[in-house]
């Protein structure tokens, strides 16, 4: 039995001349048919017939010499004496989250997208094996769709038209939710947020291979300028930050961090007290310490900028965790920030 071991070919799966997958290596003699042509790989089957599913296939489906295809991960399965057997694993179906639709603006037709009211509608066939909804909803899931996962689309034909955007709203909009357009969109799409971080522009009846990245919490501007929505951790130390708010003169706790993970804090905070007239200030730094069971720590370069401090600090050890927590020298409202460099133990 031989492998096809060359340079990975394109592969149009179930044969509507999009690039499904990417196919490194493939076993000769399992009954698959392959014809290549410019490096696209199109297989087929004798004997049988090609069926998708998003998961082991249920031996109820199919008969013999049949072929399925798990999309949620690129397993290929043969029917054997009634039951599915694994064969062959296509990688990038499930790995690299590739998948091909074309632009269609607000006219939303069966492998197509568009964008509508704030959402990028996607038609259930611009996904691998997808022919209902709910196996869209699984595809995203298997290629870890949420908040950061990046989607590049370049055009085809003119693959200088790159575009990336960057998912802001976990959500998959379906038929029946709040905010999906089924009036303007119809049933058989999903509605992704997507914000648009660089590149081109879309036109229409434009084709896009699409690609979807693993999710990362940076975001860059026009300039290059990187903005962070998570912790930021450098081998032992993480950055992070924590507000609070208060409008009385009780103590109330603005950040709090286990004791078994980091042993010292350093924080920069200022405070807002927007019941003075004018607002006042106040910033200045602290240093935090604990021994497991107390806390200790020390507070400098204290500015504000009324005629009195707006509140003071403290810190104490409690359920395994060292808190910092304020207490207001009035009873203005005020709002806590706070910008945290922990060290680990």
């Amino acid at each position: 039995m031989g492998y096809m071991t060359s340079p990975p070919a394109l592969a149009d799966i179930d044969g509507d001349g999009d690039i499904d997958g990417v196919l490194r290596r493939i076993k000769d003699g399992t009954g698959l048919t392959m014809s290549l042509s410019q490096n696209i790989l199109t297989i087929g089957t004798s004997g049988g017939v090609v069926q998708y599913s998003d998961g082991v296939p249920s031996n109820s489906n199919g008969e013999d010499t049949d072929v399925n295809i798990d999309y949620t991960n690129g397993d290929i399965y043969r029917k054997v004496s009634g039951a599915w057997v694994l064969f062959e694993t296509i990688p990038s179906i499930g790995r690299i989250g590739r998948f091909v639709a074309k632009y269609s603006g607000s006219t939303f037709t069966t492998g197509n997208f568009g964008l509508y009211s704030g959402k990028h509608y996607f038609h259930k066939a611009s996904f691998p094996g997808c022919t209902t909804v709910a196996n869209t909803e699984t595809y995203l899931a298997s290629i870890g769709y949420t908040i950061g996962t990046r989607l590049i689309f370049q055009q085809i034909d003119d693959q200088d038209n790159i575009a990336v955007y960057r998912v802001t709203d976990s959500t998959i909009y379906t038929d029946g939710d709040a905010g999906y357009e089924s009036g303007t969109v119809g049933a058989n799409h999903v509605g992704l947020v997507l914000t648009k971080e660089s590149g081109g522009t879309f036109g229409n009846n434009q084709k896009f291979t699409i690609n979807a990245t693993i999710p990362l919490n940076f975001l860059f501007d026009s300039s290059g300028n990187a903005t962070i929505s998570a912790d930021l951790t450098i081998k032992e130390i993480i950055l992070t930050t924590a507000e609070g708010s208060t409008s009385n003169t009780s103590i109330t706790t603005i950040d709090s961090w286990a004791v078994a993970t980091y042993r010292s804090a350093k924080y920069e905070y200022h405070i807002t007290d927007t019941g003075a007239d004018p607002d006042e200030y106040q910033t200045g730094e602290l240093m935090v310490i604990h021994d497991g069971t107390n806390a200790k720590h020390n507070s400098y370069g204290v500015i504000f900028t009324g005629t009195a401090s707006l509140g003071t600090f403290s810190t104490d050890v409690s359920s395994g965790n060292c808190r910092l927590r304020f207490t207001a020298a009035n009873t203005n409202a005020m709002a806590i920030k706070v910008a945290r460099k922990a060290i680990k133990v």
